[in-house]
């Protein structure tokens, strides 16, 4: 009989030592080929174990070609592979030699972002982040216990690869009346968050050599993804106005990716004749429009600027929106409004990346749009955001005097910052202030690509993540702590919290 020595004590069931144990033997060649080994009976009564612990134990040997069954005679040790007789000899030294080289995978950059595991300083104006005491939780909850209360069906089931349909319709419905978009449920492909709209765009129509052209400076991780989809990127400076079309002749770019409602991160609005040029643009030159509008739900004085997409009509223009900036980034969910013929392409390429998102969010923000509560949210949103924009603006004039220029501050949830000529660099400014829990950022911590712009004095300065309040004790301890960098404070501005 086989003398298998059984720990019952150890965590390894009696099954698993069982098979491991004639495993080992006939990989190390102690058990020739050919050598009978007992039957599966006789061996459980040896081991004083249940004849079912053999059976299956001898079951998956027979499965990965240790053992054989010989009809009427028995089971036998099978003829092994050479190379599958050493593999367990050998197991230390696979582990250590990778199958392929690491330098043969793509390399590619990582974008800069924030993530709940990060540092954060207490006061953190980080542009991404917004603040979880105003996310509508009680709502969601409840929403939350009636979708799961009704049929919760769609947790065992895979849901429609493109996204839930009444998200979708809500979607086109809330686009329809706040940006002018007039596009059907059917054209709306929902992701995780915007990030995933890119690379379902850069997989659709970026092959190797094709040009794309990108604003700089701009946002970095979307010219990342057309990058690595092999793209060659053409940097297209900014004015006042914004991109100019005049710029894209020699180009004709395949994608010209844009933020024209609230440029990230310069705040520009772009004009409506650069609008209009860039379609026409489009239409004498062939190629697509990516319109990023992360932040358009967040208006404060001015009235929303018509989308490129409504302008366009969803001709030309694929418009890319998420909810990180108005819910919270952690959600993950976002989308991308197709023009119609690419709709059927589209719905290929997103199941290539995923079979969807999770159906318990999309049916809870459904409902949460559907109900009015989404339009409710983002009017309590807007008021509170603009008490924390004013807190800042008042702050940065506080400590930088009025010649700082601060741009973008009629929507979204950042400001852009220049800091005046002659005083610190935004890089000192962000490092003196981070040992006073401060957490300010220069264009290049914040995921912008420059190109030969200069952005050397440039702050990105988020605002949504702390209360007024905490806004202006911030500001009030920079401002204090200034003078030490060699740099007198002006005479502090009048913060006044709101009631």
């Amino acid at each position: 009989m086989m003398p298998i020595p059984l720990d019952r004590t150890c965590d390894l069931s009696l099954q698993e030592q069982i098979y491991r144990y004639i495993r080992d033997r006939v990989a190390s060649g102690a058990l020739a080929a050919g050598a009978r080994l007992p039957a599966t009976r006789a061996l459980a009564d040896t081991l004083r174990v249940s004849r079912n612990t053999t059976v299956l134990a001898y079951e998956r040997l027979y499965a990965e070609g240790y053992i054989e069954a010989r009809s009427g005679q028995g089971t036998f040790v099978a003829e092994i592979e050479p190379a599958l007789c050493t593999a367990w000899d050998a197991a230390a030294t696979f582990e250590q030699t990778p199958a392929v080289n690491p330098a043969q995978a793509r390399q590619l950059l990582e974008p800069p972002m924030r993530t709940a595991e990060d540092a954060r300083p207490a006061f953190d104006f980080w542009y991404g982040r917004t603040d979880p005491r105003l996310f509508p939780a009680r709502i969601w909850q409840a929403i939350g216990a009636d979708v799961l209360g009704a049929c919760a069906t769609g947790i065992s089931e895979y849901g429609a690869v493109c996204g839930d349909p009444d998200l979708r319709q809500a979607i086109a419905d809330h686009l329809a009346t706040t940006r002018g978009i007039e596009a059907r449920g059917e054209q709306i492909i929902i992701t995780s968050g915007a990030q995933e709209a890119l690379n379902l765009i850069g997989r659709l129509f970026v092959a190797t050599g094709d040009a794309v052209a990108v604003e700089t400076p701009g946002y970095a991780a979307a010219a990342q993804v057309f990058e690595a989809c092999g793209g060659q990127l053409y940097s297209c400076p900014l004015d006042r106005d914004g991109l100019d079309p005049t710029l894209l002749r020699d180009i004709r770019p395949k994608l010209t990716f844009v933020t024209p409602s609230h440029q990230f991160p310069t705040g520009v609005v772009m004009s409506l004749e650069r609008r209009q040029a860039l379609i026409r643009h489009c239409v004498q030159h062939g190629g697509l429009v990516v319109e990023d509008d992360y932040d358009s739900d967040i208006v404060f004085e001015r009235a929303p600027i018509a989308a490129l997409a409504a302008i366009d009509g969803l001709l030309r223009t694929i418009y890319v929106g998420s909810f990180s900036k108005s819910l919270g980034s952690g959600l993950r969910l976002g989308y991308v409004v197709m023009p119609a013929p690419f709709i059927p392409a589209a719905k290929a390429a997103k199941s290539l990346m995923s079979y969807g998102q999770s159906w318990l969010d999309q049916r809870i923000l459904a409902h949460f749009m559907t109900s009015g509560r989404y339009l409710r949210h983002l009017r309590s949103l807007r008021v509170a955001y603009r008490a924390r924009r004013d807190a800042t603006l008042a702050g940065l004039r506080a400590c930088f005097g009025e010649d700082c220029a601060i741009a973008g501050a009629e929507t979204g949830v950042h400001l852009c910052c220049i800091l005046p000529a002659g005083g610190p660099t935004a890089q000192a400014i962000s490092a003196f202030a981070r040992p006073l829990g401060i957490g300010l950022y220069g264009l290049a911590l914040c995921g912008v690509r420059t190109g030969d712009a200069d952005t050397s004095r440039s702050l990105v300065v988020g605002y949504a993540g702390l209360t007024p309040v905490e806004i202006e004790r911030a500001f009030a301890r920079l401002r204090a702590a200034l003078p030490s960098l060699g740099r007198t404070a002006p005479a502090p501005a009048t913060i006044v919290p709101p009631s």
